[in-house]
């Protein structure tokens, strides 16, 4: 197996890495703000405005 074939199956690996653990995390993370409505995330945003 050559150089490059071997570098293209290690960047597709971290690439569904990121897919498969990144989307979630941050899906569960929206999912807790909208549910729970932290004091917090609020103050956040009435300080961005």
């Amino acid at each position: 197996m050559s150089f490059t074939k071997r570098l293209l199956i290690a960047c597709g690996l971290l690439l569904l890495d990121g897919i498969i653990f990144f989307l979630p995390l941050t899906a569960i993370f929206l999912v807790y703000i909208i549910l729970v409505n932290p004091p917090w995330f609020r103050e956040f945003l009435n300080t961005a405005q």
